[in-house]
């Protein structure tokens, strides 16, 4: 099969003996679905590989009983078709023909989807794993003869090439180059569709899986030293990232995540592009790994499989970017719309106040404002296991309009107070005047009589012209015309 599409488990060089297989969904965190049963004891015993189809129907191997179980997704498990000795690894063709490479019988068993079973062609010696090209042809790792055959559809078998020591794993990209991950010698081996091997690249201790992203990236799953390494088509080695105890298995998904099965651990790491690694969630003890269309993982171990839901990176949206409230009247502030994967948590930066709270698990303000505030603008973010996401939100808190109104009233009957004491001031004022100007009246009219007397007695001579008299200053003669008169 493509490296992209390699859905299928590896359980490693020592035999396991399982007595029945459950499918079982364990949820990763507390946003998950919960743990369910997808299916019940199998009709084959000792489920050792796994692999899937575009249906969702899965297909295990089963060691000790030579045969292929086929469990729907709704749980209902039949027996498929038999196959050769102690089968070691399955995979699965465009048509949905199941093949199994028989580590007790050094062949490769071919099953239709009618359950028709054929011995297609046979191995090197001590097979452990199988994929398929797109015209059809399987190749095995043969660990014990360490090489890699070739069969072609009409069952013709021919060694493709030499590998390093112990292959243990094999993958193929799209323009038919093989590769292996050698489990003795900690190395990739590539065989072009011609048949000339050569050393790719150097792994970390005991190189137990391998994979290839869709640029020819190859990683390789290493048991003995907890993580991935990442070798370019360069044949340049790095260090990935790092898994939990004993990674025994990987896949990888379309946006370049790998997954690993981690045996001592019981769980499955992610590591991203990036090489940040953490841990999905919780399993059986798993021997191997698959990723389905939606991103699921299922991991196989002794007695059952374990469905993780990968969750998406979350995405939300506000029903509105702004808002105001009045001090001292509950918030009502916007409603959250999740829109990708289930938010475990949101949280809020800066830090709420004045009344207010952050609910956590619903994303929402509420609360009763105590005080007047000017716009805050506040990030809102959700988290999940697969990432964050944010919002923000522009909070303006109004004044109370109860104590506006109060304040109203006070400054309006601060002003009548104002103006009416004003008032009555003016006409206290106007009354002082009037009582000053009526006391100044009986002094005016003395002043007046003490004017006429000094009047009087300045212009005491006394001039006459007909009926006219005129006073002059005494001693002064009179105006022409005027006689003067005593």
């Amino acid at each position: 099969m493509l490296g992209l599409r390699k859905n299928y488990f590896r359980a490693g060089v020592i035999p396991i003996v399982i007595t029945s297989l459950f499918l079982i969904y364990i949820s990763p965190s507390a946003n998950a679905e919960p743990t369910t049963i997808l299916g019940s004891a199998l009709p084959g015993t000792g489920p050792i590989a796994i692999t899937i189809d575009s249906s969702g129907n899965i297909y295990t191997a089963n060691y000790n009983t030579h045969n292929v179980s086929k469990i729907t997704p709704a749980g209902v498990s039949t027996i498929l078709g038999s196959t050769g000795t102690n089968p070691r690894e399955i995979t699965i063709d465009s048509s949905g023909n199941i093949y199994t490479v028989n580590q007790g019988a050094n062949n490769v068993s071919k099953i239709t989807p009618l359950g028709v079973s054929t011995i297609l062609g046979s191995t090197g010696t001590n097979p452990l794993d199988i994929t398929i090209d797109s015209s059809g042809n399987i190749y095995t790792t043969n660990f014990n003869s360490n090489n890699v055959s070739k069969i072609t559809p009409l069952g013709v078998s021919s060694i493709l090439g030499s590998t390093g020591n112990g292959p243990h794993s094999i993958t193929i990209d799209s323009s038919g180059n093989i590769y292996t991950a050698n489990y003795n010698t900690n190395n990739v081996s590539k065989i072009t569709p011609g048949g000339v091997s050569t050393i790719l690249g150097t792994t970390e201790t005991n190189p137990r899986e391998i994979t290839l992203d869709s640029s020819g990236n190859i990683y390789t799953a290493n048991y003995g030293a907890n993580n991935v390494s990442k070798i370019t088509p360069a044949g340049v080695s790095t260090i990935l990232g790092t898994t939990d105890t004993g990674p025994i298995a990987i896949t990888i998904d379309s946006s370049g995540n790998i997954y690993t099965a981690n045996y001592g651990a019981n769980n499955v790491s992610k590591i991203t592009p990036a090489g940040v690694s953490r841990i999905l969630g919780t399993t059986g003890t798993p021997l191997g790994i698959t990723i389905d269309s939606s991103g699921n993982i299922y991991t196989a171990s002794g007695n059952n499989v374990s469905k993780i839901t990968v969750l998406n990176a979350p995405a939300f949206t506000l029903s509105s970017s702004s808002g105001s409230a009045n001090a001292g009247s509950a918030i009502s502030s916007y409603t959250v719309n999740s829109t990708g994967g289930a938010i475990a948590s949101y949280s809020i930066s800066p830090a709420i106040g004045n009344g207010l709270s952050f609910n956590t698990t619903t994303g929402l303000i509420s609360g009763t404002p105590t005080a007047e505030a000017s716009a805050v603008t506040y990030t809102i973010t959700a988290t999940n296991t697969s990432g964050t996401a944010t919002a923000t939100y522009s909070l303006t808190i109004n004044a109370d309009p109860t104590i506006v109104a109060a304040e109203a009233a006070r400054v309006a009957e601060v002003a009548r107070v104002a103006a009416a004491n004003a008032e009555a001031a003016r006409k206290a004022k106007e009354q002082q005047e009037l009582r000053e100007i009526l006391a100044l009246i009986p002094k005016i009219g003395e002043l007046t009589l003490s004017l006429g007397e000094t009047t009087k007695s300045l212009y005491s001579t006394k001039c006459v012209k007909g009926k006219t008299t005129k006073y002059v200053k005494s001693g002064a003669k009179c105006p022409k015309g005027y006689v003067k008169k005593k």
